[in-house]
């Protein structure tokens, strides 16, 4: 029986681009592209009538940019992968809260492309079977109303031991500081230059400097032991290369934040 063909989306303002990666992948014979389009309202068209298994999409495009697309293919069940040549982790950061599954910088060469796109579908179907197998746990009796953080400091430490960054190391406590900064005020986010790591180097009686290189330190250290699963088990992105320290702090910070609001949420 012959195997079915992974059918893919390519949304770009630049159609020639567009026919190349089409090209590119199809030579390989596993999937096939299904819809081409350079505006936003259009591929998000062409998402809900096809319900690709991949969508590829620039952050430019017409109309409507890969943002307005994103939060409105909630759902729809499509695996998106950001390809753009605009690469900063704002902007990286924003599409990962927004659903996208992985960035990567323009350009690139289709077999890597492709790579990455069956590492993530394979990836996110052993994720689906994990949760399958698990044994719905009980849900607690709540009596009283609690902060909404209480209890951040050991989440944090714990999903940090998981990952194989240890308490010996300096970023370790410089790291769990910005997470637990970046949850209670996601504004620290935009300025962690000169806010985020002047104010935690304040707290620790060091530089800046020293601490956003403990930091990268930290997740080096994480990305040589279970840091890739770890972040992937969190965030449903598979990040093959190392993550900066922004991109880290803030799916951390996504993260613990969307867990403490869902438990207060039943609380309350």
């Amino acid at each position: 029986m012959e195997q079915r063909k992974l059918s893919v989306v390519i949304g770009d303002r630049d159609l020639f681009y567009s026919q190349r990666l089409k090209y590119s992948l199809e030579r390989r014979g596993s999937l096939s592209v299904v819809g081409m389009t350079d505006n936003g309202p259009e591929l998000l068209e062409i998402i809900n009538r096809y319900r690709p298994d991949v969508v590829l999409m620039d952050v430019l495009l017409g109309e409507r940019d890969g943002f307005w697309v994103l939060e409105r293919m909630k759902g729809s069940g499509s695996l998106c992968i950001m390809v753009s040549a605009i690469d900063n982790d704002v902007l990286v950061r924003r599409a990962i809260t927004l659903g996208a599954a992985y960035y990567m910088a323009k350009p690139i060469q289709g077999d890597l492309l492709l790579e990455r796109m069956e590492q993530l579908l394979d990836l996110r179907l052993e994720r689906q079977e994990l949760l399958k197998s698990r044994k719905p746990a009980e849900a607690p009796v709540p009596t009283v109303k609690r902060d909404p953080w209480e209890g951040l400091e050991a989440e944090v430490s714990i999903c940090l031991s998981r990952m194989g960054i240890s308490a010996g190391l300096k970023g370790y406590h410089f790291v769990r500081r910005a997470v637990i900064m970046a949850v209670e005020d996601p504004e620290v986010l935009t300025g962690i230059t000169k806010g985020l790591y002047p104010d935690i180097a304040k707290m620790y009686k060091t530089t800046a400097s020293k601490v956003e290189r403990a930091i990268r330190h930290a997740i080096t250290a994480a990305w040589k032991g279970n840091g890739q699963q770890v972040y992937f088990e969190i965030s449903g992105c598979l990040m093959v290369e190392k993550p900066t320290n922004g991109q880290f702090i803030a799916m951390m910070a996504e993260y613990f934040r969307m867990k403490n609001r869902t438990a207060i949420s039943k609380i309350g």
